[in-house]
C-alpha cells in the first residue's frame, strides 16, 4: 500500500530549504538546485551556497542571497506509482506531524518549517534497495562499489523523501534481517554513518533545525570520532571507506558547526546550551581536529622506512586521509574565525604540489584554495592571493566539462573566488592567465572598473559575496541570542573596507608617481590637493603596503608591483618597473631567438 499522502502534504511549503550540500558525493548535488529565499521577520536567513549579493540593511546571514531562478524536482511530490510499506511511528513523532500538518493548516508555519522536517512515514521499495546494496558494499569494502552505492542512496533519498527527514536507522536495520550483527565493529560504525547521513540530509533541507536535532548530531560525531580515537591499533578498525565520504563527514562537521555558531537562539535554548555547554563548542570542535591529526600520524611517522608499519595508523587508509581533511578543515575553522595568521601557518603542513593528496576530491581542492585564498587577502597579501586564486580557477576550467561531481556546488565556489581575485586585481593589479582573466571580465569587468575608482559600495558587495561568514569563537549562549552590534561577519567587513579607504587614495598616488622619474613632494601635493607633511606620512604608508611577503613560509619581503619609490629630503625618486621588465622581456626575447636566426654550417 503506497504511503505518500504524508510526504506530498510539506511540498507547498518547503520549497524553500536550500539543498545544495546534502552529500557531497559524486552526481548527487547536481540535482540540488531548488535555492529560493525565506523572510523571517524582516531578516534574510543564510542558505548554503548562494548565488546573489545582500545589501542595506538587511541582517545579512551568509552575506549571500539564494538563487531564486532555479527550480529542480524537490518542487513534486514523491513519485505514487512504487511500492511503499508504512512507518510505524512513535508517539512523539506522532505529535510532531500532528503539529507540523496543523501549522500548515493555519498558515503560520514559516518559523516552524525553519528548525523542523516531518518523519518519514513510509519506506519505499528502491530505497531500500539501495540501503541493502550500501550495506552490503560497505561490509565488503570495495572503494569503488562503496562510492556508487553511496551515491545512489542519496538519490533515491533525494527522489522519494524531497521535503521531510530520512528513515531512521531503527526503520532500516530489520531489513537486513540476520544479516545486521550488534556485535560487529563494521556494523556498529555502519550504524554511525546512516544517522550522520541522516542528520546531513536533515541540515541540507533545513536552514536551522531545532535545538533537539542539533544535540542528537553532536552527540553522534561524538561517537564517531571517539570509536576512531579510542582504537589501540588500526587493525581494530576493520573499515575502509572512499575518499568522498571521508571529506564528507569531516567537511558536514564543520559546516554544522559554522551553521550553530550563527543560530538566533531561544530564551529556551539558552537555557539548555548554559547547563551544556560542550554542545559544539569551539574549543572542542578544533580539539577532535587535532585529535584526529594526531591520530592519524600523518606528519608523525617515519618517512625513511620503505614500507609503514602495521603498528601505524598512516598506514590505515582512513585514519590518513581523515587526518589530512581534518587539517583542510582545521584551516577552514581558523579563517572563520578570523585567525588568518594561525590559517596560513597550518597550511604549511600541507603538500601543495599538483598531485597532492587535496586533489583526490574536487570539493577538497576548491575549498582548499578559496580558504587558502581568502586567507592571503585578509591578510593584505595580495600578490599570493591572486597566484592561489588563479591556480585553482586554471584548473576548475579544465574541469568545467565535467558534471559528475558537486558541479552546482562548486560553480557557485568558482564564482565567489572570481569575486576574491576581482578585488585583488584592484588592490594588487598582478598578471593572471589568458583565460581566467577573459572569464574575470565576464563575469566581473563593470565592476573591476568601479573597484579601480574606489567604489567603497562594489568592494562591500564582492566582500559580502564572496567572503565566508565568519564566526566568533564565544558560544552563543554566552554572548547573547540576538546581538548585532558585534556580529564578528560586520567587523571582519568593516576592517576590510577600512583597509580598502586606505588603499584608495595610495592608488591615486600610484597613478601620479608613474608619470614621473624624480618630482618634489610639494609638486605632487599640489597635484593631489593635499598638505605636503601630510603627503609625506601617505607616501611612507604607500611604501608599507607595497612590500608582500614571498610566500609561504617565507620570512623575506619584497615589492611586487611594478614601481617603486624613495625620499631623499624633499625629493621622490621613482623606479618604474614596467619599462625595465618590457625591456628585459624582449632582449630575453632576442637572445633566445638569435641562435635560430644564425645560420649553422657544421655539416659534420
Amino acid at each position: 500500500m503506497s504511503q505518500t499522502n504524508n510526504a506530498g502534504t510539506t511540498n507547498t511549503n518547503q520549497n524553500n530549504q536550500n539543498n545544495n550540500r546534502k552529500g557531497g558525493n559524486k552526481n548527487y548535488q547536481n540535482r540540488n538546485n531548488n535555492n529560493q529565499q525565506q523572510q523571517q521577520g524582516g531578516q534574510q536567513q543564510q542558505h548554503r551556497n548562494k548565488h546573489q549579493n545582500q545589501q542595506g540593511n538587511q541582517n545579512q546571514q551568509g552575506g549571500q542571497q539564494q538563487q531564486q531562478n532555479k527550480q529542480g524536482h524537490r518542487g513534486g511530490k514523491a513519485p505514487s506509482n512504487v511500492e511503499s510499506f508504512p512507518i510505524n511511528l512513535s508517539q512523539q513523532q506522532i505529535q510532531q506531524l500532528q503539529a507540523y500538518q496543523q501549522q500548515i493548516q493555519q498558515n503560520q508555519s514559516a518559523q516552524f518549517q525553519s528548525n523542523f522536517l516531518p518523519p518519514a512515514t513510509a519506506l519505499y521499495t528502491p530505497v531500500i534497495n539501495y540501503f541493502i546494496n550500501l550495506y552490503n558494499n560497505f561490509k565488503s569494502q570495495s572503494h569503488q562499489d562503496i562510492l556508487v552505492s553511496y551515491d545512489s542512496f542519496f538519490k533515491s533519498c533525494e527522489t522519494y523523501y524531497p521535503h521531510c527527514a530520512l528513515p531512521t536507522i531503527e526503520n532500516l536495520i530489520p531489513i537486513l534481517g540476520d544479516k545486521f550483527e550488534e556485535s560487529s565493529f563494521t556494523d556498529r560504525f555502519f550504524v554511525l554513518l546512516y544517522k550522520e547521513i541522516y542528520y546531513r540530509y536533515y541540515y541540507a533541507l533545513v536552514f536551522q533545525p531545532n535545538i533537539n536535532t542539533c544535540v542528537e548530531s553532536w552527540q553522534n560525531y561524538y561517537q564517531i570520532f571517539h570509536t576512531l580515537l579510542s582504537a589501540n591499533s588500526p587493525n581494530d578498525v576493520e573499515i575502509d571507506l572512499p575518499n568522498a565520504w571521508l571529506w564528507d563527514l569531516v567537511d558536514e562537521f564543520v559546516y554544522q558547526y559554522h551553521t550553530f555558531a550563527k543560530f538566533k537562539l531561544k530564551k529556551q535554548d539558552v537555557d539548555f546550551l548554559s547547563e551544556n555547554p560542550e554542545i559544539w563548542d569551539t574549543t572542542n570542535v578544533i580539539r577532535y581536529l587535532y585529535y584526529i591529526i594526531k591520530k592519524s600520524q600523518i606528519f608523525s611517522a617515519n618517512t625513511n622506512r620503505f614500507e609503514s608499519s602495521s603498528e601505524d595508523f598512516c598506514s590505515h587508509p582512513v585514519y590518513k586521509m581523515l587526518g589530512y581533511y581534518s587539517v583542510i578543515s582545521l584551516v577552514r575553522v581558523q579563517c572563520l574565525l578570523g585567525d588568518y595568521t594561525l590559517a596560513l601557518k597550518t597550511l604549511e603542513l600541507i603538500d601543495m604540489g599538483k598531485k597532492a593528496m587535496y586533489t583526490y576530491v574536487t570539493a577538497c581542492h576548491i575549498t582548499l584554495y578559496y580558504y587558502l585564498g581568502f586567507a592571503y587577502l585578509m591578510s593584505r597579501k595580495y600578490n599570493e592571493a591572486t597566484k592561489a586564486l588563479n591556480t585553482i580557477l586554471v584548473s576548475v576550467a579544465s574541469k568545467s566539462k565535467s558534471q559528475n561531481f558537486q558541479s552546482d556546488h562548486n560553480e557557485k565556489k568558482t564564482d565567489k573566488m572570481y569575486a576574491l581575485l576581482t578585488i585583488c586585481q584592484a588592490l594588487y593589479p598582478n598578471k593572471i592567465d589568458e583565460n581566467v582573466s577573459n572569464n574575470l571580465k565576464e563575469k566581473f569587468g563593470d565592476k573591476l572598473l568601479r573597484l579601480q575608482k574606489g567604489d567603497l559600495s562594489v568592494y562591500e558587495e564582492l566582500y559580502t559575496f564572496a567572503a565566508p561568514r565568519c564566526i566568533g569563537p564565544v558560544p552563543p549562549y554566552i554572548s547573547g541570542f540576538n546581538v548585532t552590534a558585534l556580529d564578528p561577519h560586520r567587523l571582519q567587513l568593516s576592517l576590510f573596507l577600512e583597509e580598502v579607504k586606505q588603499q584608495s587614495l595610495l592608488t591615486t598616488i600610484r597613478s601620479y608617481i608613474t608619470l614621473y622619474s624624480t618630482i618634489s613632494i610639494q609638486k605632487l601635493a599640489g597635484l593631489l590637493q593635499i598638505d605636503p607633511e601630510d603627503l609625506r606620512v601617505k607616501l611612507t604608508c604607500y611604501k608599507h603596503k607595497l612590500f608582500n611577503v614571498l610566500g609561504k613560509g617565507e620570512t623575506k619581503w619584497n615589492n611586487q608591483l611594478d614601481i617603486d619609490f624613495y625620499i631623499d629630503q624633499d625629493m621622490i625618486h621613482i623606479d618604474n618597473r614596467l619599462y625595465a621588465k618590457e625591456t628585459d622581456s624582449f632582449i630575453n626575447s632576442i637572445l633566445k631567438f638569435e641562435g635560430s636566426l644564425t645560420p649553422s654550417y657544421n655539416w659534420m
